[in-house]
């Protein structure tokens, strides 16, 4: 910092065209200036100021020094500008990761909030069963069901969510209960994840195998009720609000439910980015499952 005070007094200086002016209007006096110029005179070994009967003027050593000292602030007060947009949550950079059982619905439309709120923010998201990255710090944070956890990972929030099971419309009757899918192609989530192994569980509680079971995301799981008398179990966060008021048909069945994780390293600082992600997905999901 004391280079950028000296930087900007050789501009005033240059501008001004006297040590003595420059002085006023920082607020110096003038030989506390002058003495501060010859020691960095000195610290450089060469002159910056040549002194003349009207006042001082450049040296041409002095001059390519200004050229130098005019990039290195305007590039310091663009930095300072960013570090305070960065303070006050205007910048910033997120990075995630999120179960395939779960990255679509509500979690997507949280994250499209986080860019809509947050323009200056650069977001990185990634599908991921597991805690990997965010032991390598690669993510912020980690979103997931069931999680198996360490020492060196904390769960920020925990919230119960319920599996469910939809149905698109086509010719067959709408089953009455799990026995009825014996015969029937669902959809279910991917190996790995935790909804995955608590709908496993809940099938073999009841002693029931299913005939045919395809595994895709979340993400894929409209698409795939977008055709006829198919059924999916996923939980219940991960069809968007456009589908979930009767597009597809909710089958009013108990299958329990999973643990939504949000887990962060345990030895690093939550970031400002991290933080503002945290309380918004935080407050979507406490409304979606109220509802």
């Amino acid at each position: 910092m004391r280079h950028l005070k000296m930087y900007r007094a050789i501009q005033m200086i240059h501008r001004s065209g006297s040590i003595r002016r420059a002085a006023q209007d920082l607020a110096v006096s003038p030989s506390a200036l002058n003495r501060s110029v010859q020691a960095f005179e000195e610290e450089l070994s060469f002159t910056v100021f040549q002194r003349t009967a009207s006042g001082v003027e450049l040296s041409e050593a002095g001059e390519l020094l200004l050229n130098v000292i005019d990039r290195h602030l305007i590039e310091f007060g663009e930095l300072q500008r960013q570090l305070g947009r960065l303070r006050d949550g205007e910048t910033g950079e997120l990075r995630v990761s999120v179960g395939s059982d779960l990255l679509a619905g509500q979690l997507s439309a949280a994250i499209a909030d986080m860019e809509t709120d947050h323009p200056g923010f650069s977001i990185e998201v990634r599908c991921e069963d597991g805690i990997d990255s965010l032991r390598r710090r690669q993510v912020d944070l980690a979103l997931l069901t069931n999680p198996v956890t360490d020492d060196a990972t904390e769960v920020v929030h925990a919230q119960s969510i319920k599996l469910v099971a939809w149905k698109s419309e086509g010719q067959n009757a709408v089953p009455s209960g799990l026995w009825d899918l014996a015969q029937t192609r669902v959809l279910l989530p991917p190996e790995g994840t935790g909804s995955r192994v608590a709908l496993i569980h809940l099938l073999r509680r009841n002693r029931l195998e299913l005939n045919a079971v395809s595994s895709q995301p979340a993400s894929q799981a409209v698409d795939y009720l977008g055709h006829p008398d198919r059924i999916v179990f996923f939980p219940e966060i991960i069809l968007p609000n456009s589908v979930r008021r009767g597009q597809f048909i909710r089958l009013p069945w108990d299958l329990g439910e999973v643990q939504l994780c949000v887990l962060r390293s345990a030895r690093v600082p939550m970031t400002r980015a991290a933080q503002l992600f945290l309380t918004s997905l935080q407050l979507r999901l406490v409304e979606m499952t109220s509802d």
